[in-house]
């Protein structure tokens, strides 16, 4: 059974939508904003008894309640009952700064809540402060100038997205996982051969001083080889992205490509 949210894993995403919105954002605009990138499931949805109000909600108006936010010095809580606002701090805007290659791994990859949540309290409670490195299959697949921009991000992520291509090759072939098309086969070995984008099924971290290669040998257990049109459809709705199973089910009820 997956564990209830926290203010905790609230943190990071919270000062986001600061961030977004100018840098403050009333209570009610941030329960919303956050349901929106988080899609809380499970008991956080359950009613409380006699309220409006369900448990996800709650635990974000306690970010209040419980002066979570003064605590660590990231934001601070100004107006009145009726024109209040929560108003982001610098050590809020540094701490932002700090792990947003992280936020942002974490929500654009559409995974799921319990994943989302577990790795948010990760990096809220990396005490020692080490420095948390992501792998994003997006920077590679749109490369150019978001290459440039991401240069450490691009070169750790293309290491493991080769990781995996040659993990995943079998017999000098690597198919889609979900429809078993081939880029070598239908567009000629010289212009698709070895071609795959690499689907993140929970995400992948690496603290500045792991080991690489065992922090590859443990991530490919959480990839899986996909064709851009699944990998699309796979995100297709970020607020409930596709099960491979599921898609493959659908693939084999509906599909041209039949698997084997």
């Amino acid at each position: 059974m997956a564990k209830r949210i926290t203010e905790t894993e609230l943190i990071l995403p919270s000062l986001y939508l600061m961030s977004l919105n100018g840098g403050r954002i009333t209570t009610s605009e941030l329960i919303q904003k956050l349901r929106d990138i988080m899609k809380p499931t499970g008991e956080d949805l359950q009613i409380l008894s006699g309220r409006a109000d369900d448990k996800f909600s709650q635990k974000v108006r306690n970010l209040k309640a419980h002066s979570t936010f003064e605590r660590f010095g990231y934001a601070e809580y100004k107006g009145g009952p009726r024109d209040g606002y929560v108003e982001i701090t610098n050590d809020g805007k540094l701490h932002l700064k700090e792990n947003q290659d992280i936020l942002k791994y974490l929500l654009i990859n559409d995974f799921t809540y319990t994943d989302l949540t577990e790795n948010l309290r990760k990096v809220e409670q990396n005490q020692n402060k080490k420095k948390i490195e992501t792998f994003d299959e997006n920077v590679i697949i749109q490369e150019g100038t978001k290459r440039l921009a991401e240069v450490a991000v691009y070169e750790r992520s293309s290491t493991l997205r080769n990781y995996a291509i040659q993990f995943f090759t079998k017999d000098d072939r690597i198919s889609c996982n979900c429809c078993t098309f081939n880029f070598g086969d239908f567009y000629g070995q010289e212009i698709g051969k070895g071609f795959i984008e690499i689907h993140h099924t929970k995400p992948i971290f690496k603290y500045e001083d792991d080991d690489l290669e065992n922090t590859l040998k443990q991530a490919v257990k959480n990839l899986t080889p996909v064709c851009s049109n699944c990998h699309r459809m796979i995100h297709r709705n970020w607020k409930k992205p596709i099960e491979i199973q599921v898609l493959i089910d659908s693939i084999n009820a509906n599909g041209v490509f039949k698997r084997q």
